[in-house]
């Protein structure tokens, strides 16, 4: 009897003990860890939430844009925006090489810029920014220049650039956050880095955050498929894959992002690495509908110059990765907090990921609300919309609900 009973209670004694490390496991798995490693704050996420009843609520409240109508309200394929501190919405129509700005009551004001390359011309344009004095900038990348406009659109002077710079931000200080090229190499192939990093006023390299080396090689004889493949080799490139992200904050701290990875770094304004926010993270697989969304958009714009009867064949040849990166874009709202989109289709639902501002996971929920250009000011979030392949300028009140201080 007492052998059996001492049996039973070993077997008792390890059986809790297993589970008691299983638990441990377990709730370690869920646990954040922050460490820092040569002075940089690592945050480390698991794939569980703190907060998982956290939403944000968002309810329209302006609609800019008609189908047909007035030409001041009418898009084109292509179209970026930002607002400025007293809400006034500036949207860029690369079509039109343009920019229109609207009242916070979505009233037109007036155009500014036009095509050509002349001061206030462009051949190429970006999205609207400000500089620490409140003046427009707009990147014009064929022109390789970055002109200067007040916010009434008066020219005000341009800066020309020695070599490509493209997505350029401007601190405060005056330094260029922005991508380069390098490494050139011509002959029967190409080959390239792209590489992103900030720039002082001269245009010299202070930090570099990020190199990509390109290669392309040129078709080594012609076949039926020559042309389609081409724009198939290019699409494939395009497909699905990492695209680098940064957003400069009001106090000047670069959040950069290349989701190969689930990770975001924090760098200060003179470039250094300050933090590293990291979540663990399960791969979306790449569905039919993700393939069709791609072949849609890419119908409107790239493949517009090659003939129609070779577009079923240019998608057949299209090779996709198996999954989609590790986020799409993320953007910051006034409270800090970094509100990343994961993972987005056309008329569907929106899977988005919330971190507060001390880089810890919050929430991940569905919303349907769009997450094009998708920013917060004003109190207000704003977004460009694509309804029946029209574009529309959205602004929307938000709420944030279920949320706790953990």
């Amino acid at each position: 009897m007492k052998s059996g009973t001492s049996f039973i209670h070993i077997i008792t004694f390890f059986s809790v003990l297993i589970l008691f490390n299983a638990c441990g496991q377990q709730t370690s798995a869920r646990q954040r860890t922050i460490k820092e490693v040569d002075g940089v704050t690592i945050v480390m996420n698991p794939r569980e939430p703190l907060n998982p009843e956290l939403r944000i609520i968002f309810e329209e409240d302006l609609t800019i844009g008609v189908e047909d109508g007035v030409e001041n309200y009418m898009f084109g394929n292509q179209v970026f925006m930002n607002t400025d501190d007293e809400g006034n919405i500036y949207v860029t129509d690369w079509d039109r090489k343009s920019v229109r700005k609207y009242d916070p009551n979505g009233n037109f004001l007036q155009s500014i810029g036009r095509p050509g390359q002349g001061p206030g011309e462009f051949q190429d344009i970006s999205e609207v920014r400000f500089d620490s004095e409140g003046n427009i900038y707009l990147n014009d990348v064929k022109s390789q220049r970055i002109s200067f406009l007040s916010k009434k659109g008066n020219y005000l002077k341009g800066v020309k650039f020695p070599t490509i710079f493209e997505r350029v931000v401007i601190n405060s200080r005056g330094f260029f956050i922005a991508m380069s090229v390098d490494n050139i190499e011509l002959g029967k192939g190409k080959k390239w880095d792209y590489f992103y990093g900030l720039f002082d006023e001269n245009f010299n390299l202070m930090a570099e955050f990020l190199r990509l080396p390109q290669e392309v090689n040129t078709l080594s004889k012609k076949s039926e498929d020559s042309i389609a493949q081409v724009f198939a080799d290019s699409l494939s490139g395009m497909a699905f894959q990492p695209y680098v992200n940064y957003v400069l904050d009001k106090n000047d701290l670069i959040y950069f992002g290349y989701p190969e990875n689930y990770e975001i770094r924090v760098y200060s304004s003179e470039g250094k690495l300050m933090k590293i926010i990291q979540r663990d993270f399960e791969p979306v697989e790449i569905s039919e509908r993700h393939k069709e969304y791609f072949e849609q958009s890419q119908s409107e714009q790239f493949l517009a110059k090659i003939p129609a009867n070779e577009e079923k064949r240019v998608f057949e040849l299209v090779k996709y990765p198996k999954y989609k990166p590790a986020y799409e874009r993320f953007t910051l709202m006034e409270n800090g907090w970094i509100f990343v989109v994961v993972d987005s289709v056309r008329d569907g639902s929106n899977l988005v990921d919330v971190f507060n501002k001390d880089g810890e996971y919050l929430a991940q929920y569905e919303t349907d609300v769009s997450t094009d250009w998708l920013s917060f000011n004003n109190g207000k979030a704003y977004a460009v919309a694509t309804i029946d392949d029209y574009k529309f300028i959205k602004r929307y009140n938000f709420e944030i609900l279920g949320y706790r201080d953990n």
